[in-house]
């Protein structure tokens, strides 16, 4: 086992050497010209997404020679047993790709911490461990794509996709991407035996190849079968989204439309004696809006960031980049890069830490309940609003008619300016939502001479399922009382089939796919509690049924011939995990052999001679 580590490393030493300075010029390279462990996850990703596509080259220059029949008897059919040969093929691998993928990342975190003025926390040092991860996971998904000899099991690619796709802590990441790292290495352990063509052996074996394989068949279906079906909408002329008149009534009609006609569609099947009048002023105001302007806050300990997190103060000529570790910006001068001292709660100087990870959203300095505004020049910070947990910001002040409105998880919150531009916002009234957060849209607020009209337009998930959409219009009086006075339920754009595909699709494979996000802290912003769940329409809960029952009849048909037990254990793996399943069926499981033909088939002998 030690010589055919050694003799493996040995066989990619030059590769390696050369792929590593490649790495580490390309990291220091774009340490210089930015700063890429603060930069946003959409820039963080590229080197996620390259130390993958690393892995997965090596896997396949690997194993493009190992699998020839010639050299695949000389490496199985020596005196060691396979786990042995695949243990040293994987730390040999491993070693290759710490050298290649997570040295030099480390030797760019410990240049960027010792030489330069950058901040960096604990949290990046865990960024070189995340990408040799990444890289791992993916050689041995290339491992088992090259030995199973099945072109379909590429699925197997959207595994580690599904585990590492999270925005949370990097220590509760690491637990997500090691799962990911045993399923991977099951999975490709089943395919390095003698006969690689030949499925597992054992029950065991194919329940351990199975689950990857299912979660991977249930992205293929669900997202290929989600683009297919669009653009085949497209082709015809009759998707929603792509047409130029979007259907009546429906939630593209809603988001395209401005708040005047919204209000009007709204108050036309009012019962209110005041709505016609209210209707015929639309033309006359100025109708604005408030949007929810995220549904997330960043997690403490994160190694993907939110959002940007570093800010200028040019007429004190210092640049703030938060620091995770001590909940502070630290300071650093703009043109000699000599520290500047802390930022807290209180502005320049003051060490009272944020109580959680800031956002930065225009000229504010937002947490999870607090919203500040630094004053230019000054050095200090202004606490605008706050609310009490488990209340949650979801954005800064947002300005209609020159009335401030704050957006939380649970209500909307007019205020009223004082005369001193420098006295704290005044609340005038605020108005509990009308539904869940998670599901709204925008709030149309048109101000009339008496009060206010607020339409609450929800309906943004109802492409992923969510049912009961509404648009809600409230009036609010002059003493801030609100009264609903019209409302009507958001008509489906799309198929309640195609909405609720998720879910009938295979109800336990998503599940199982959401089950990382769950169980992870993302930082979302809940929904008001005590919201209850509405159920699934019939049509939806028929569906499923039907998908299920289909999935059990066709592992019966596929595995005919075979023996019962196993055709029992399928088809009852395919009635709890649906289409997924039998596709996972047809790359596991072989084709019965065909029977001998009957000796009455056979030909006539001819008559002995007399």
């Amino acid at each position: 086992m030690k010589e055919l580590f050694f003799s493996e490393c040995r066989r990619f030493r030059t590769l390696a050497l050369i792929a590593a300075a490649v790495h580490l010029v390309f990291l220091q390279l774009g340490a210089r010209m930015a700063d890429p462990l603060h930069a946003r996850w959409q820039v963080q990703v590229v080197f996620l997404v390259i130390s993958a596509l690393a892995g997965l080259a090596l896997a396949v220059v690997q194993f493009a020679g190992y699998r020839q029949p010639s050299r695949w008897l000389w490496l199985m059919h020596r005196p060691l047993p396979r786990s042995r040969i695949f243990a040293a093929l994987s730390l040999a691998s491993a070693a290759l790709l710490v050298f290649v993928i997570a040295l030099p990342a480390l030797l760019v975190v410990l240049g960027i911490d010792h030489y330069t003025g950058r901040t960096v926390d604990a949290r990046h040092y865990l960024a070189p461990l995340h990408l040799l991860l990444a890289a791992s996971s993916a050689w041995l998904a290339g491992c088992y794509l090259m030995l199973c000899g099945r072109r379909s099991a590429f699925v197997v690619m959207f595994v580690p996709a599904l585990l590492a796709s999270h925005r949370a802590a990097g220590g509760a990441m690491l637990l997500s991407a090691l799962v990911g790292i045993v399923l991977m290495a099951a999975l490709a352990y089943s395919a390095f035996k003698p006969d690689r063509s030949a499925p597992p052996a054992s029950a065991t074996g194919k329940a351990v190849c199975a689950i990857p394989l299912v979660l991977g068949f249930y992205c293929l279906m669900l997202w290929g079968g989600s683009a297919a079906f669009q653009f085949g909408q497209m082709l015809f002329g009759v998707n929603p989204l792509n047409s130029l008149a979007p259907p009546a009534g429906g939630y593209t009609e809603l988001v395209r439309s401005d708040g005047a006609s919204n209000l009007r569609r709204a108050l036309a099947s009012s019962s209110d004696p005041r709505a016609a009048h209210w209707g015929r002023q639309m033309a006359l105001l100025e109708v604005g809006r408030v949007l929810p302007e995220g549904d997330e806050h960043p997690v403490r300990g994160a190694i993907a960031n939110l959002d940007r997190t570093q800010w200028p103060d040019g007429q004190r000529r210092t640049f703030w980049t938060f620091n995770q570790d001590r909940m502070l910006f630290e300071g650093r001068d703009m043109f000699s890069n000599a520290p500047a001292g802390w930022y807290g709660q209180g502005g320049s100087g003051d060490l009272r830490p944020f109580d959680s990870v800031p956002l930065l959203p225009g000229k504010f300095i937002m947490t999870r309940q607090q919203l500040f505004l630094p004053e230019p020049g000054s050095g200090c910070l202004q606490l605008v609003a706050a609310v009490r947990a488990p209340e949650t910001l979801s954005g800064a002040l947002q300005e209609v008619g020159r009335q401030p409105f704050l957006l939380t998880n649970q209500r909307l919150i007019a205020y009223r300016r004082a005369a001193d531009p420098q006295a704290p916002l005044q609340v005038a009234y605020s108005v509990p939502l009308p539904g869940p957060f998670g599901d709204l849209a925008r709030i149309d607020v048109a101000r009339l001479l008496d009060g206010t009209l607020l339409s609450f337009d929800f309906g943004r998930h109802m492409v992923d399922g969510e049912v009961g959409s509404r648009q809600v219009v409230l009036f609010v009086d002059a003493a801030g009382r609100a009264q609903q006075v019209a409302a009507r339920a958001i008509e489906h754009d799309f198929p309640l089939l195609f909405e609720h595909k998720a879910w009938w699709l295979s109800p336990v494979a998503q599940a199982l796919a959401d089950l990382p996000g769950r169980l992870l802290d993302q930082g979302l912003i809940a929904d008001a509690a005590g919201a209850p769940s509405p159920a699934r329409p019939p049509l939806v809960l028929a569906a499923g049924v039907v998908a299920a029952l289909l999935s059990a009849a066709l592992a019966a048909w596929r595995l005919r011939g075979q023996p019962l037990r196993r055709r029992l254990a399928w088809s009852a793996a395919a009635l709890v995990l649906g289409p997924p399943c039998v596709a996972t069926l047809w790359l596991l499981e072989t084709r019965p052999a065909p029977r001998p033909a009957a000796s009455a088939a056979q030909a006539p002998s001819l008559p002995a001679a007399a």
